[in-house]
């Protein structure tokens, strides 16, 4: 075989090698951040200091990376990353970790509940099995979705509250007015283990 044919079959091959692996290479890897807490978490990657962003208070926030791009994503022995959690201190400067949070090794697809520790300056970090995830309650104007000043048993329903509702409407009107909606959500936080 000649050096051009040398090279026409090498490209070729190159070429078609890179259909098949490219796709999977470049495949986007994530893991979930349920952040409980009234503040911003900052996630990061602890290989460099590539960036996964910042998590708003009481959301569920999915953080992706490329591992075709990224090298610090997913990188570890196993295929895990090694990564690490900060509370924002009200300052936008000063972050604050408990011990849970600052190494990490995860899996891609890991979910992290993100709670306060006992001091409630510094945060508690565990993984948690998809099924444990939920919603934060919101607070009663954002569960109030007919903006009428109470929560009636349809909205009771859709925020997780349908359960013991009876129990929380003192008043026995079939609605929740912000103080039983409160004392609800006392209730409702202790059982979870959700302290915010």
């Amino acid at each position: 075989m000649n050096t051009k044919g040398f090279l026409k079959t090498a490209i070729l091959s190159a070429a078609l090698l890179a259909m098949n692996v490219n796709p999977a290479a470049a495949a986007e890897k994530m893991f979930t951040v349920i952040n409980h807490t009234d503040d911003v978490v900052r996630v990061w990657g602890k290989s460099n200091d590539y960036r996964f962003g910042r998590i708003k208070p009481k959301t569920i926030a999915d953080c992706t990376c490329n591992a075709l791009y990224n090298k610090d994503c997913f990188d570890k022995k196993g295929g895990k990353a090694k990564i690490k959690l900060a509370l924002e201190a009200k300052n936008g400067k000063d972050l604050y970790s408990g011990d849970t949070c600052t190494k990490l090794y995860i899996a891609p697809g890991t979910f992290i509940d993100v709670t306060y520790d006992v001091n409630r300056r510094h945060i508690r970090c565990a993984i948690v099995d998809k099924y444990e995830i939920r919603q934060p309650i919101p607070s009663f104007e954002e569960a109030d979705t007919n903006k009428d000043g109470k929560i009636d048993e349809k909205e009771a329903e859709a925020i997780q509250l349908k359960t013991d509702f009876n129990n929380f409407d003192k008043d026995l009107n079939r609605e929740l007015n912000p103080k039983e909606f409160d004392r609800a959500i006392d209730k409702i936080n202790t059982f979870r283990g959700v302290p915010f």
